[in-house]
């Protein structure tokens, strides 16, 4: 794997999601892939965990249904034989409340052959929720509790 490949993975899957076409990412994915979104999923119902390339094109199709994707970038990727990281920006509509979305997310993959079998990512969810509720949250009590 290397870095192209995983810009490839990266743009897919952002296509896929923009033009909500699922489908386009399943070349991709491994047919046991094991997909995990760390990320505050009361807000975000499509985080969490998904095992198996159906349960991932289906998580594909809810992101589509929530949220109206933009462009979407790799900022930076490391790969390391089948393993690779990569820091992705990109901007999405949340459809139920019209609020603009700027995201980011750390993702860890790792690959067999040219099939994902692997990803974790580490969404930044505060910055997140406070766009998608469209409020600054105020964390000064649970800093000080204890």
């Amino acid at each position: 794997m290397n870095d192209a490949a995983l810009r490839g993975l990266s743009r897919a899957f952002c296509d896929a999601l923009a033009l909500r076409e699922p489908q386009r990412l399943a070349p991709f994915l491994d047919d046991d892939v094991d997909w995990m979104v760390f990320g505050p999923i009361d807000l975000f119902p499509c985080l969490g965990r998904k095992r198996g390339k159906a349960a991932v094109l289906a998580m594909c199709e809810e992101i589509g249904r929530d949220f109206e994707l933009g462009p979407c970038e790799a900022e930076q990727t490391l790969a390391n034989g089948e393993q690779c990281a990569a820091m992705v920006r990109f901007n999405a509509v949340h459809r139920a409340s019209g609020r603009q979305l700027s995201l980011r997310l750390a993702q860890f993959a790792q690959f067999r052959g040219d099939k994902l079998v692997s990803l974790r990512a580490i969404f930044d969810s505060f910055d997140a929720a406070e766009q998608a509720l469209g409020r600054t949250l105020d964390v000064s009590k649970a800093a000080w509790a204890g």
